[in-house]
């Protein structure tokens, strides 16, 4: 299950940042809420690698 998250953490990083920008296309209160969402998850799923990279 690891080995599989740890491939598909790429395409989630993708994803999520393209969703953080297309939500800017509706209205600002979803916009708000679906940003602070996506910027969120990003910053999970990236932080293990800046945080290994760190301990090195």
């Amino acid at each position: 299950m690891h080995r599989l998250f740890e491939t598909l953490r790429p395409l989630l990083v993708i994803l999520l940042a393209f969703m953080t920008v297309a939500v800017d296309f509706t209205s600002r209160l979803l916009s708000i809420i679906g940003d602070a969402f996506f910027v969120g998850a990003l910053v999970v799923l990236v932080w293990p690698c800046i945080k290994s990279r760190n301990d090195d």
